[in-house]
């Protein structure tokens, strides 16, 4: 499930927002199984605000915010009694001119993490890599991001690496219905309070949906 609003403040400031929830089944993990469900596995919410810049190489900078959360019992972690994951994520994004990206919407993205991991303090970077090109003249677009992050405690680590990539298109002459699929490759691995190194397996998820702009 998710939810994405852009807009303006001002002719000069434009922001972008993300947030997204995901579901499934507790037992699919331990199982080895692929299951439907409804559990309750993580969140995300993001915001992004650019300002214009009488820059020719940067042409708008600003601010990102990113808020993460993961449950504690989801999965494979279901009934080992870990605590809940919070992370929160403060940086500069700026956009690079497109006479230097073919055309494409470049944004790199860097940022501070702090939060907890599994109840434990830690804290680290995240960077991020967004990049948009217009297909046609519908509207239609790409967009692929790679994104790691990597934050440490004195007793806890958390790493992660992935890859996505994101196809939208106007149902509607008017816009107001998109059709969207999404593809996300990568893993994590984490270390527990009680020193326990968990690698995370290597999934490929796939989304498909359809999104509403009011």
């Amino acid at each position: 499930m998710s939810a994405m609003f852009t807009g303006a403040w001002t002719e000069d400031i434009q922001f972008a927002g993300f947030v997204e929830g995901a579901f499934g089944n507790d037992k699919a993990k331990q199982e080895g199984k692929d299951k439907f469900g409804i559990d309750y596995q993580r969140s995300r919410a993001q915001y992004f605000q650019v300002h214009a810049m009488n820059n020719t190489v940067l042409p708008r900078v600003g601010i990102s915010t990113d808020l993460i959360h993961q449950n504690g019992s989801a999965g494979a972690l279901k009934g080992l009694g870990f605590d809940d994951t919070t992370l929160f994520s403060i940086g500069a994004i700026g956009l690079i001119n497109p006479q230097y990206t073919a055309g494409a919407m470049v944004f790199p993205n860097l940022a501070y993490t702090v939060g907890q991991v599994f109840g434990e303090s830690a804290d680290g970077y995240m960077a991020n890599l967004f990049v948009t090109q217009q297909i046609g003249d519908s509207g239609a677009f790409i967009q692929a991001w790679p994104e790691y992050f990597k934050v440490e405690g004195d007793v806890v680590e958390m790493e992660s690496r992935s890859f996505n990539i994101m196809f939208n298109a106007p149902i509607k002459s008017n816009r107001t219905q998109w059709l969207m699929t999404k593809l996300e490759y990568g893993s994590s691995d984490v270390v527990t309070p009680q020193g326990l190194h968990i690698d995370g397996d290597v999934e490929l998820k796939a989304e498909i949906g359809v999104k509403w702009f009011f």
